[in-house]
This record gives C-alpha cells, sequence and structure tokens, in this order.
C-alpha cells in the first residue's frame, strides 16, 4: 500500500496537472453514465446496444488512464465493473436492478476514490468489489446473447471511438482554467462596472469626442462583463440530473413506486449558486417522496396511479433561473399545520385563527416545524424547509409554495443568474440611498396633487392603493427603517392613522384655497414601486426614484445582515454607499395582515387576469401617447441620430452589424413630427424576417392594464385602435401593417405564392372562425385575416364558439386554447364529434408553446398549431390549410 501511495505522491511532484487532467475528464465520465444505468435498468429486457457501449467505454477509459498514472484500487475496482459490462453487452447478463445498484455502487467509490485521490490506494474496496465478483458468478445471471441489429460498416466503426460527452467541444480549442482565476475575473469585471458608472457620471455631454469614448467605454465593459459571467456558467443538469437516481433509491427504501420527469436542464447558473444549491434542492425531492407520494395502494384507494410522479422543470426568464418542483401526492393540510404549530408553541391559537390556508401554508418554513413524530431514514432528522428557505435567500432568491390536499404540492425558486453584478433600481429614503434588485420589480408608480390625498385608501389598519382596481399593500421605506422590530397591529394602525390625518388636512388646505395651485398641500408628489414577495405584491413608498444601475454586489455585516431588510450593499459611481434592499424581509419586518386570498378575491371582481396585457408607452411626437404589446417587441436599443444613413427617402441604421430599416410613425400615420434629439430609442418587433425599428423620441413605461380596443374613435390604416391608458387616449400601433405600407415588395411574395396574381380572396369567398377571449388580440388577429380579404366571425370562448358553429357555415376555424367557459380543446372535441362542420380545418392559435401543449392539440384535431404573434407565418398557415397555398 505504501508502494502506492509514493507513486501518486511522485506523480503530483512530477506532473499536477496530469493528475488534475484525468481526474477532471474521470468524473465527467462517471456524472455522465449513472442516467445511462437507470435508462438500461428500464430497458432491461431488451436493452440499447449502443447506451450499454457507451457506458462500457467510459469505464474503460477511466481504468485505462487510472493503470498508466499507478491508481491501484480505481484500475481493480473499474475493472471488475468492465467485466460485468462486457457480460451485459454479450447478452450473458442483463441490466437488472441488483446489477444496476451494484454498477451504481461502484460509481460513488470512484467518485469518492477521485475526490482524494492522493489517500485513493488506502480505501479498502472489497466490499464493493466482492459484490460485484458475486454478480458474475450466479448462474441465474446468465441469460441468452442479445440480439445484435444489422448496421452499416461505417456506423460500426465509429463505435470503436469514444461518443462525445453532452455544455463537448474541441479539445485542442479548450484550456482548463483555475476556480481562483475565474473568481478574480469576476471581481476585477465588478471593479470595471464601477470605473465605467463613475466614468459614466463625468462625461461631458456636449463634447461629442468625449461622448463617444464613453459610449464605446460603456458597450465594451458589458461585453466584457457578460463574457466573463459567461465562463462561470454551468448548466443546471450539473446538478438535477443525479434526481433520478435519488428518486430510485427512496423508492425502493420506502416501498413507494415513485417515477421523475426532468426537464430544463440545459439553463445556466452561475457555479456558485449551483453547487450551493443542491442541498435545498434535495431536500425538497427527499420531502415529495416521503411526504408527498403516498404508498401505492393508498393511491390506489383514491383513485390515482400505483406510480407517483414527480416533475422537476427549470427555465429562464426576466435575467433568472426558475425552478419548479411539482408532485402528485396527498398535498399539505392546513389543519394539520395549525395543529402542530400549535402543539410546538410556534404561534399561539389568536395568531393562527387571524390566518389564511396560504398564509398558514408559509408556516412550514418555520425553523423547528415538522409533521413527522417519529424520526427516519428520510425524514424527521431535525433539518426542516426553514434551511432550505435560508439557503435559498442565502443565493438572493426566492421560494413559493402551492398545494391542494389529495392532489399534490408545488414548490417555486427563483434565482438570479449570478450574485456578483445585480440590476437595481436605486432610490432615496431621506438622505441615503437604496437599491432594489429589479428581479423583485413589478413596476414604478407616481401619484401628484389631488390623487396623494384622494387616492391611497386604509384598510385592516393599515394603507392601501387601488392599482388598476387591485388592492395593493403599502409601505412606507422610512418607517421601516425609523422603527425597530417588526411592526405591531398597534404600530400599524398609528403609522395609517398619522398618514391619514396628514391627507386629511392637506386636502382640507386644498378645499380652503379655492383648488389653486398655490394652495398649501402635505406633498405635490408621492412615488411608490410595485414589488413581488412570492406570490405577494405590495408597494414600497420611498422619498426618490433616481433611475436603473447595475450594482457590484457587497456582503453584508452580520450585525446589520440580522435586521433582515437587508441583502447587501454596494458602492455607487459617485462613491457613495448604497444599501440593498431585502423585499420579503422588508413585507415581513411590516406585519402586513391584510388577507391576501380576499383582496386577490376582490381585485378578481373588477378585472379579470386575462384581460391584463403587459405594454410599452412610449412617444414619438409632441402629442400623441403609443403603445406596443411587449410579446410583439423582440428588444428596444438607444442609438444616437448621428449613426443614422440616408439612402434615397429610405434611413438605415446598424444594429448587431445588420442594416436596419428606420420607421417614423409621423411618415406613415396622420399624427405630429417626431422629436429629434441626439439620443433616440429604436423598438426591433419580432417576427420579421428582414430587419426593422420603430424611432421612437421618448420611453415613458411598461404597464399591465385592462386593453379595451376602440377601433371608431381614430381609424386609420396602421392603428390597431385606442385605449385608455393612465387617462390618456392611446394609439396601439400595428407595426407589421406599417412596414407593410411603406415596404409592401416584402410581402409581396408570400401573397404571390399564395395567391397568384388573382390576389387575396373576395370577402363572400371564405368565412373563418376566431375564438380569442382576450379581447386586445380579438382585433389584432381579426384585423390581420381581414387584411386578407377573408370574413371573419369573432366568439370569446368554445360555448359561443359553438353557437356560431350552428348558425354559419364557415371554411376554417381558429382558435386559441386556454380559454374560460370551454377551452379550445374540448371545443374542437366538440366538432369533431358532432355532425356538422366536424371536417371543417382548424388552427390553434397560442402562447403555449411546450410539446406537451402542441400534442395535445394535435390530438384533439388541430390541423396546425402555432405561436402567437408571427403575423407572416400564421396566415400563410391559413392560406395553406384553405387550399389556396402550396400546402
Amino acid at each position: 500500500m505504501s508502494d502506492g501511495k509514493e507513486k501518486i505522491d511522485d506523480l503530483i511532484l512530477d506532473d499536477p496537472e496530469m493528475l488534475e487532467n484525468f481526474i477532471a475528464e474521470a468524473k465527467e465520465h462517471l456524472d455522465s453514465i449513472e442516467d445511462d444505468f437507470l435508462n438500461l435498468e428500464k430497458q432491461k429486457d431488451n436493452p440499447d446496444r449502443a447506451l450499454l457501449d457507451k457506458v462500457f467505454r467510459a469505464i474503460h477509459s477511466v481504468k485505462g488512464a487510472a493503470g498508466f498514472l499507478g491508481l491501484a484500487n480505481v484500475t481493480k475496482l473499474s475493472h471488475v465493473m468492465e467485466t460485468l459490462l462486457t457480460r451485459m453487452r454479450s447478452g450473458e447478463v442483463l441490466p437488472e436492478s441488483d446489477n444496476t445498484d451494484a454498477l451504481l455502487s461502484g460509481v460513488d467509490l470512484l467518485k469518492a476514490m477521485l475526490d482524494d485521490v492522493k489517500k485513493s490506494n488506502e480505501v479498502d474496496i472489497t466490499r464493493v468489489q466482492e459484490r460485484l465478483k458475486s454478480l458474475l458468478d450466479q448462474e441465474g445471471n446468465q441469460r441468452r446473447p442479445i440480439k445484435k441489429q444489422p448496421v452499416k460498416p461505417a456506423t460500426v466503426k465509429a463505435k470503436e471511438v469514444d461518443v462525445p460527452r453532452k455544455a463537448s467541444v474541441d479539445q485542442g480549442n479548450t484550456v482548463r482554467i483555475h476556480v481562483d482565476i475565474l473568481d478574480k475575473l469576476m471581481m476585477q469585471a465588478g471593479e470595471l462596472v464601477l470605473v465605467r458608472n463613475q466614468h459614466l457620471l463625468s462625461v461631458n455631454e456636449s463634447d461629442s469626442v468625449s461622448r463617444s469614448i464613453a459610449h464605446r467605454l460603456d458597450l465594451v465593459t458589458s461585453e466584457m462583463q457578460e463574457t466573463i459571467i459567461s465562463t462561470r456558467m454551468q448548466p443546471i443538469s450539473r446538478i438535477i440530473g443525479k434526481f433520478p437516481r435519488v428518486v430510485r433509491e427512496l423508492g425502493k427504501k420506502l416501498g413507494k413506486q415513485i417515477q421523475i420527469d426532468i426537464s430544463g436542464g440545459e439553463a445556466e447558473l452561475d457555479k456558485t449558486i449551483l453547487e450551493t444549491l443542491t442541498d435545498p434542492l434535495t431536500h425538497i425531492i427527499r420531502n415529495c417522496c416521503g411526504h408527498g407520494i403516498e404508498m401505492p395502494e393508498e393511491r390506489v384507494r383514491s383513485g390515482k396511479p400505483k406510480t407517483g410522479q414527480i416533475s422537476l422543470g427549470a427555465y429562464h426568464e426576466a435575467g433568472c433561473v426558475n425552478i419548479r418542483i411539482r408532485d402528485d401526492g396527498r398535498g399539505i393540510d392546513p389543519g394539520l399545520i395549525r395543529k402542530k404549530i400549535s402543539e410546538k408553541g410556534l404561534r399561539t391559537e389568536a395568531e393562527l385563527k387571524q390566518m389564511s390556508d396560504k398564509e398558514i401554508l408559509y408556516l412550514i418554513f418555520l425553523p423547528g416545524f415538522s409533521t413527522v413524530d417519529q424520526a427516519s431514514d428520510v425524514s424527521g432528522r431535525g433539518v426542516g424547509m426553514d434551511v432550505v428557505k435560508k439557503g435559498i435567500e442565502k443565493l438572493s432568491g426566492s421560494i413559493d409554495i402551492e398545494s391542494t390536499v389529495g392532489k399534490g404540492t408545488a414548490i417555486f425558486l427563483r434565482l438570479p443568474l449570478t450574485l456578483a453584478i445585480m440590476p437595481s433600481l436605486i432610490v432615496t429614503s431621506g438622505e441615503s440611498l437604496y437599491a432594489i434588485p429589479q428581479t423583485s420589480l413589478v413596476e414604478l408608480v407616481c401619484l401628484y396633487d389631488e390623487d396623494v390625498k384622494s387616492k391611497i385608501e386604509c384598510a385592516d389598519d393599515q394603507e392601501i392603493y387601488r392599482l388598476r382596481e387591485r388592492l395593493l399593500p403599502i409601505v412606507r421605506l422610512s418607517e421601516v427603517l425609523g422603527r425597530p422590530g417588526r411592526f405591531t397591529r398597534e404600530i400599524r394602525a398609528e403609522i395609517t392613522e398619522k398618514y391619514q390625518k396628514e391627507r386629511e388636512n392637506a386636502r382640507q388646505d386644498y378645499i380652503d384655497a379655492g383648488g389653486k395651485e398655490n394652495a398649501v398641500a402635505f406633498t405635490q408628489s408621492l412615488s411608490f414601486v410595485v414589488l413581488k414577495a412570492g406570490t405577494i405584491r405590495y408597494g414600497l413608498i420611498v422619498d426618490q426614484i433616481l433611475g436603473t444601475e447595475e450594482i457590484v454586489v457587497k456582503p453584508m455585516h452580520w450585525a446589520v445582515k440580522s435586521l433582515g431588510i437587508y441583502s447587501g450593499a454596494t458602492i455607487m459611481g459617485n462613491g457613495k454607499v448604497a444599501l440593498i434592499l431585502d423585499v420579503e424581509g422588508i413585507f415581513k419586518n411590516s406585519g402586513m395582515t391584510l388577507d391576501i386570498d380576499m383582496v386577490a378575491k376582490e381585485s378578481r371582481k373588477v378585472v379579470k387576469d386575462e384581460d391584463l396585457q403587459t405594454v410599452l408607452i412610449f412617444k414619438s411626437g409632441e402629442k400623441e401617447q403609443f403603445a406596443m404589446p411587449l410579446p410583439l417587441i423582440r428588444r428596444i436599443e438607444q442609438i444616437t441620430m448621428s449613426d443614422i444613413d440616408r439612402v434615397g427617402e429610405r434611413e438605415y441604421i446598424t444594429v448587431d452589424e445588420t442594416s436596419t430599416l428606420v420607421l417614423r410613425l409621423d411618415h406613415v400615420l396622420k399624427v405630429s413630427p417626431i422629436v429629434e434629439q441626439e439620443k433616440m430609442y429604436l423598438i426591433l418587433p419580432r417576427h420579421f424576417k428582414r430587419h426593422v425599428g420603430v424611432l421612437i423620441s421618448n420611453l415613458i413605461d411598461i404597464v399591465e392594464a385592462a386593453v379595451e380596443l376602440d377601433v371608431e374613435s381614430y381609424p386609420e390604416d396602421g392603428l390597431l385602435g385606442t385605449a385608455i391608458i393612465r387617462e390618456s387616449m392611446t394609439l396601439f400601433i400595428d407595426v407589421y401593417r406599417l412596414v407593410e405600407i411603406i415596404e409592401p415588395e416584402w410581402f409581396k411574395d408570400r401573397r404571390m405564392s399564395l395567391f397568384g396574381k388573382a390576389g387575396p380572396p373576395s370577402e363572400s369567398a371564405k368565412q373563418i372562425l376566431l375564438l380569442e377571449d382576450i379581447s386586445f388580440f380579438r382585433y389584432l388577429v381579426k384585423g390581420y385575416l381581414e387584411a386578407d380579404g377573408y370574413t371573419v366571425i369573432a366568439a370569446e370562448n368554445g360555448r359561443v364558439g359553438l353557437e356560431r358553429l350552428d348558425e354559419t357555415e364557415f371554411d376554417l376555424i381558429v382558435s386559441d386554447l386556454d380559454m374560460p367557459n370551454m377551452n379550445g380543446w374540448d371545443f374542437l372535441k366538440h366538432v369533431r364529434q358532432g355532425t356538422r362542420q366536424q371536417d371543417i380545418p382548424a388552427v390553434a392559435l397560442t402562447a403555449l408553446d411546450s410539446e406537451k401543449d402542441r400534442k395535445m392539440a394535435m390530438e384533439c384535431g388541430f390541423n396546425r398549431y402555432e405561436v402567437k404573434l408571427d403575423r407572416e407565418r400564421f396566415l400563410t398557415s391559413v392560406a395553406e390549410l384553405l387550399g389556396m397555398g402550396k400546402g
């Protein structure tokens, strides 16, 4: 044993880089085959030969390199594993459960030895080695040879080389970099961002040379920052890929049948976040298996399949990674939580009575809470969901939970892509600066004059604001900062009464002064930011909103962090320190008790969620206010007017190294001339094969509003209609039609290929039934179809659609899927099973873009599946289904 250790020591001294490369590559091999073993187990009666070859080559590669480096134990163990795999490849042994368990144990032991390779030859491998040998000796494992499928010689030859691993690249173009170097680069990138911010504050805007250098510095810094961040990004599959094995082993230990479905493994996170996320995710998965999924007999009694289902999905959204873990188990009983909380003395009976079921559900995150009376290997080990929550919050993330008794539980995690640099909104309270992470920001609201005095209301001893008919709890940052500890009901009542009296006095002063401009008032303006903490939204009143800035996150001193309302600190471009606010911590500190379920219920009475649209409000000329739905916008680019080139009557600018047509609204619509300034904005729309951008002068806001389009007040070709947003008439532009007006040749090819020289059909030729519950999209799609000459009759849901089918003969159906009263899937099932117009062609036009939704739509009888809103593709599908196109 000592000789082996000396050989390893000699190798570390002589060629440490060779050993480091071996360890990294061996771990990659072993990580890549864990799932392969589980898949082979599922195929045990007819295992995939290519998969067997892959795992064999992985173990063979580890064995060969380990032997060369003198790693005796790694060589011995991988050799016996290789022998068992050889028997599997020949068909003498099948990948049954016992064989798979033994091979996975071998993988675990190999990984453990690689973690401390210097002592690997001292590790006792006897138990695992003998277990593998005993399986080789069992006559019961003998099986008929696997029938090999005939393959082409070229394919056989290709199998003689290593199968490329899945995040793989040409090894000749890569280098290994130590993590410490990446950490240092990341820190320097952060400092460079600070220098960039400081320089931008000192730029002389009147000096074109200085302005140009500053602009270039801004671009280079941003690109360098993104590149450095990307070097630390790793796919989340690195950690979630191990959960099929975790679930398999827990299921066997608990006597349960459990399957896990994983998606979104390609989503990437910073290496630091990824490594810290392993323990919280593992705990959640163990809880799903131990607490959530029932025993097979219990599931059968409940009318469920014997096998429980867990789904784990990850996806990018708004600069964050969202992770969803859902099970179809017994769910969490709020009554049981109340009982356990009361027994453990974590809350008083009076407090519990005041809480809604949703608030009770969140009590599982309290330290010391558990529903298990007796500890086991799986649960009740003194580590609860409070540790999970703290781990997620330590990563500047958030956790939310939903559960229905008898149906299952879903846990949602939201995490930043990186912890080093964070886009934030900078606000003030008093003389101090504060940063709010943009991941928690919903929108900004400013009230002026009379609105300040009248639109903040009171309910349940606290202030609220009715934002587009939704009740929004209000918190004042100055009060949170000025009062120690969590607010009690008495403190909240005191704060509410204080500001209510100030508003009443200000209103009376205004009345006494006859409503004149010089009336003495409490304040002339009030600003607050709408924030989200889990499923809860609230308004945080601040003194001033300064703007957005990318900040470099610095850790907080433990004494300040213990206050619970700060998550970090940063140094601003002007050298001042700003504290980063903890959005959820502030909400807790305020002690809000407004019944969130009641708020949501009351809000739904006034406006339905499906009527709300997120729109960009902007200006072109001085007079009009314009809007575009956010889903139709690819991105917004800030440009300099001097960069625009003119060719004849057309204007072009280079964006992403591509010449882009500039569209001015006042050149196409009867609106006021655009207000030209040196810095302008270009809206780049989605779904255009050619490059075009709408030139605008000013970005006003992004708002969520119930859009009811009025198509009669201001009818003009190129406008979808008008709507009242923030008490102003707003023109909704039809960007596709505007481009078609100025560049008709761009669309000529599509129409010629579909309709020929005869042009589109007359209105009486083809009739289309359109089903769409959102009025905005109903107008939008109807306009697209009518522009191509079709007659369109619209319905807001499936039930109304069936009535229209009974009244009129149609040539085509265009239907949304997710609708109230009767959705698109059920609607088309009725059509296909009916006696009238059952063979009518149908297009699904939806915002749902998952393969599951697509498959379900096609199974229900839809002929085409289109995602909103690629106009050209959609209209092509319509024409082809009507028999006028090539398809």
